[in-house]
Order: C-alpha cells, then structure tokens, then sequence
C-alpha cells in the first residue's frame, strides 16, 4: 500500500509540473510576449525607425529550449507513470522508462542548470545584460521565477524522490553536447546569417578566443553532466538498481 501511494504521489507531482509549465508557457507567449512586441514596434515607430528583425522568435534564447525542454520531460514522465501504473511490464515499458532516465540526464538537468546558473550569475554582474529592468513591466516575478529558478529545485526533488537508471556516461554525454552543439550553431546562423546576435560577445570572438570559447563551453556543460550524474548514484546508494524502481518513500 505504501508502495503504490508513493507511486501514486509522484505521478500526481509530475501532472502538476506538467500543467503548471504548460501554463507558464501560455502566459510567456500570450500575455507577455505580445505585450513587449507591440510595446518595442510602438517606440521603434516613434523614433521613426525600422524595428528590429525578429526572424527566429523567443527560439534565439536557451531560456526557452530550457521551457520546452522541461514541459517535454514532465510530459514523458505522465505518459511512462501512466505505462507502468497500468500493470504493463513488457519491453515497450522499459523503453518508455529508458528514454525517461536518457533525457532527464543528458538533457533536462543539464541545460537547466545552466540557465539557472548562467543567468543569476550575471544578474550579480549586471542585470542589464540578461533581464533588463524595463521587463518588470511585463513579466511577473513568478514567471521570471519559474523560468530561472525553480528549474534547478523541481530537478533536484525529482531526482531524490523517482529512481532513475542513467545512461552510460558515453550516451549521456553525447546527448548533452548535441543539444549544446545544435543551440550553438542556430544562434551562429542567426548571428551570421541574418545578423541577430543574440549573445553579442559572439560577434567579437575569432580564432584562437572563439576555441576557447567552444572549448571552456564543452567542458562545462559536461561538468554539469556529471554533477547531474552524482547527484543521482548519492540519493539511490545503496538501494536496489531497477529499471522500474519508483520511489523510495515508503
């Protein structure tokens, strides 16, 4: 009994993050997006000049590959509780909790963190350069909040509460540095293809500081792959490795 209300409790904790990012995503794109885009059309057409090439959308910025990424997970999360809940043991099952594992550790812990600590780590430089403060006018502290801060939390809760079997540490890596890889070309396209710098740093870097931007980047993010990686063997040592342990509530 015990067993099944924990199993239980976190399936209703994964449905309450998945509603609750879908709805962060509703506000961003629906109430504040809009808002901010006619109120910078509105002061570039007062200056009397062109407003900027928007080419690419809110998809310029890794907060938002992070959102999408997040509201993925939880989703995966509700549909593999809904597989295994339903008694169903079978190899499509297994399938469904590997890719669970392969994602929250390659992908979701990873670049999460990294937004997290990326943008308050220049918040304490200069706020100016990540969250300007005209955009408290527009965004909530909640969703500022939710977007930046919870992530890391919410993450480090689900690994503690919901076993995970990781991928091995080849796979897993590979995973990350795909997705670091593929954000850093779009954002290269953007910046010379349509010239939209989203990181305008990336303009100035040639040569030798652009390989060891690439380089001190790569490294990074496979650093936080394997804290993601610690973090998970340090809250399940010394409890049975399966593939479909759920918690260790009870």
């Amino acid at each position: 009994m015990a067993s099944q209300l924990a199993i239980a409790f976190c399936t209703m904790a994964h449905v309450v993050l998945l509603g609750c990012y879908f709805y962060t995503g509703f506000i961003y794109k629906f109430e504040v997006v809009e808002k901010l885009h006619g109120h910078r059309v509105r002061a570039f057409q007062r200056a009397g000049l062109r407003p900027p090439n928007s080419f690419g959308g809110d998809l310029k910025f890794l907060t938002i590959w992070n959102l999408i990424f997040q509201t993925f997970y939880f989703f995966w999360c509700c549909v593999t509780d809904l597989v295994l809940t339903s008694g169903s043991r079978s190899p499509i099952a297994k399938k469904f909790v590997a890719f669970r594992d392969w994602f929250l550790a390659a992908v979701a812990f990873p670049i999460g963190t990294l937004v997290v600590s990326m943008f308050w780590a220049i918040w304490a430089v200069d706020r100016e350069l990540v969250f300007p403060k005209e955009l408290d006018e527009f965004f909530p502290p909640w969703l500022n909040h939710v977007l930046h801060t919870t992530v890391l939390p919410i993450l480090l809760i689900e690994m503690f509460l919901v076993q995970h079997k990781l991928p091995s540490r080849k796979v897993g890596v590979m995973g990350t540095l795909f997705v670091g890889l593929s954000y850093l070309l779009w954002v290269l396209y953007l910046g010379y293809a349509m010239d939209i710098w989203v990181y305008p740093v990336l303009k100035v870097l040639s040569g030798f500081y652009f390989g060891l931007f690439l380089t001190v980047s790569a490294f990074f993010l496979l650093g936080l792959y394997i804290v993601g990686e610690k973090i998970s063997e340090f809250c399940w040592r010394g409890y049975p490795d399966s593939d479909y342990e759920f918690t260790k509530i009870d």
